[in-house]
């Protein structure tokens, strides 16, 4: 297995990120996108207070940001404070941190498929115009895989056969492990629609998909769209389902959720597809996150090879 090296989140966390956000109004008054706590920074800890105010809402309590945090905190402008907001943030501070010190939020957003509300001069700094919704912007910028069955690893892997699909945490682990990937910043099965027919022409892989913690509330969705896939895809692949890992700390409160969400795949998915329970694996053994949501470089190396001994045997 090849490891990269690159600057951990925990290690980046001691640098100074510079406030790349713009200006705009909310009903309480000023507020810079992507800065929660209003300390001048978009940071971790924003990142975290938007994932806390999550937890919160997932549980049926109410949001403990004031109105204009939640305006700072909805970073894609679909009116929701959620996970896609937090990994939003924290990507964008793991891009400082990595080195692009002069990365502009707004500009990182759009590269994403998320074009941020701006302020509108026009309007003598009344709210600005709203973006459109994830969805929406998805639509617009939809990706091309036509040649996916032949995609080269991004770079040197013992084990090219591999193709991960995921979130914002398989995005992660590609910073600690050379895996060849599909995989966005804050997505969920939309991921999976958009990239259908691609995913299905996958020939001779370990096809692994990891995602789920932005949207744990399709579960059958998920259920559905696994067992839907067509045999020539589940008979020519090795094809797994990740469990939705664990979170910790302020995004605690999502593991309720979380659990639902694998017992249904669990026990519900084509007996063609394998279910890797790494959900309770790393709760046995212990797991480090860098803002309850995103782990560290070790416990991605830690997930990693965990499939390796669920795949070749321990």
């Amino acid at each position: 297995m090849k490891i990269k090296t690159l600057m951990s989140l925990a290690a980046a966390a001691a640098l100074v990120v510079p406030s790349a956000g713009f200006t705009a109004h909310g009903a309480a008054g000023l507020y810079t996108i992507g800065d929660v706590n209003g300390d001048g920074t978009v940071d971790a800890t924003d990142a975290s207070a938007v994932l806390a105010a999550y937890a919160s809402i997932s549980s049926g309590h109410e949001s403990p940001l004031y109105s204009y945090q939640e305006s700072a905190a909805d970073l894609n402008g679909d009116s929701l404070v959620d996970a896609i907001d937090a990994s939003l943030i924290l990507s964008y501070y793991a891009c400082v941190s990595a080195g692009d010190e002069e990365a502009i939020l707004t500009d990182f957003l759009e590269q994403h498929g998320f074009k941020q509300k701006m302020t509108d001069e026009d309007d003598n700094g009344v709210q600005g115009t709203s973006a459109p919704s994830a969805t929406e912007s998805e639509t617009q910028q939809p990706l091309d895989f036509s040649g996916l069955e032949y995609t080269h690893p991004r770079i040197d892997s013992d084990y090219s056969e591999w193709f991960w699909i995921g979130d914002s945490r398989t995005v992660g682990l590609s910073y600690s492990v050379a895996i060849d990937y599909l995989g966005e910043i804050g997505v969920g099965i939309a991921l999976l629609n958009r990239n259908h027919d691609s995913i299905c022409q996958i020939r001779n892989k370990t096809v692994i998909f990891n995602l789920g913690v932005n949207d744990l509330h399709n579960s059958r969705a998920y259920l559905n769209w696994y067992n839907s896939l067509p045999d020539e895809f589940l008979d020519n692949n090795t094809v797994i389902v990740m469990s939705v890992n664990p979170c910790s700390g302020s995004s605690q409160g999502l593991n309720s959720g979380i659990e639902s969400l694998n017992a249904t795949l669990r026990d519900g998915l084509d007996s063609r597809i394998t279910f890797l329970d790494s959900y309770t694996y790393l709760n046995m053994h212990g797991f480090a996150t860098t803002d309850g949501l995103h782990y560290t470089s070790g416990t991605y190396v830690d997930i990693y090879n965990f499939v390796y001994d669920s795949i070749y045997g321990a």
